[in-house]
């Protein structure tokens, strides 16, 4: 039997923070040469006695040192958001599909275009599908199963997402940041979305809602526009900031109640972004 891993057909990772490591060690290099040039100059300029001079030099060194960890401190405090995250894609888009989401956007937003041009909103779901396996496999149909009623009279498009995050916290990307994929009703134009690999809400894992956190700071980086973070189970509520953004042009395809991923998860969730990634989202 083929692992999961082995079903996958292309990889990519993404990595920050050796760049600002780079750009500190670059910061102290510099300011090492500029102590030899003040060495220098004070060993050309000084006339009074050896021991004045050793003492003007000292203070020098101690006083551009501390400005040098100020600058690197600084640089860390700005870039206290860059983390290192890896994410595996797993393409799920062909021509067929793009059609059908051009043709689902023009039909429910207006827009005759498959593009996601300036995301609001980070919405989290979690599957229902046990397995990352089985849910890569749904989401790779073109065409939403019949079955499906209550959503598949408004289009034929398939359900799809940007993000799955399984059990072990592994990140995969399914659809592009700039593509709209259809997961929630009415906010598909404007929000990128995550699922969460799991049965129900006592499934989802630690480590999910680690790497949720880590992307999700990963994709405000991204996109500063995002102002929203969502779980499914809150999208249908009309008095969140969020649904004012809600958008149909046929009045009869409206939201459904949801219960994923909960809010226990969400609650944690926005905890941990605001402790650990200094992030607030409106709900």
């Amino acid at each position: 039997m083929h692992s999961d891993n082995e079903f996958f057909r292309k990889k990519k990772s993404i990595s920050t923070q050796s760049f600002y490591k780079f750009n500190r060690f670059s910061q102290l290099v510099h300011s090492k040469k500029l102590l030899l040039k003040m060495r220098d100059y004070l060993s050309r300029v000084l006339s009074f006695n050896s021991k004045s001079s050793l003492l003007l030099m000292l203070l020098v060194f101690v006083s551009m040192l501390s400005n040098c960890d100020n600058a690197a401190g600084q640089q860390e405090k700005k870039t206290t958001g860059a983390v290192d995250i890896k994410v595996d894609t797993i393409p799920t888009l062909n021509a067929t599909k793009l059609e059908l989401t051009k043709q689902y956007c023009l039909e429910n937003y207006g827009v005759a275009s498959y593009k996601l041009d300036s995301p609001k909103i980070v919405l989290v779901h979690f599957t229902v599908i046990p397995t990352l396996k089985e849910t890569v496999e749904y989401f790779q149909k073109d065409s939403i199963e019949s079955s499906r009623t209550n959503i598949s009279k408004f289009s034929q498009m398939n359900v799809g997402i940007h993000y799955i995050v399984d059990k072990d916290g592994s990140i995969y990307k399914l659809v592009p940041d700039t593509v709209i994929a259809r997961h929630a009703i009415g906010f598909n134009h404007i929000a990128i979305g995550i699922e969460n690999i799991a049965k129900d809400a006592s499934d989802l894992t630690p480590v999910q809602l680690e790497s949720n956190a880590r992307l999700i700071s990963l994709l405000k980086e991204r996109n500063p526009g995002l102002e929203y973070m969502v779980g499914h189970h809150e999208y249908n509520d009309t008095t969140l900031p969020h649904y004012k953004l809600f958008l149909a042009v046929d009045e009869s395809y409206k939201p459904h109640d949801k219960p994923d991923p909960g809010p226990r998860f969400m609650s944690d969730l926005r905890e941990k972004l605001k402790t650990e990634y200094d992030l607030t989202f409106l709900k």
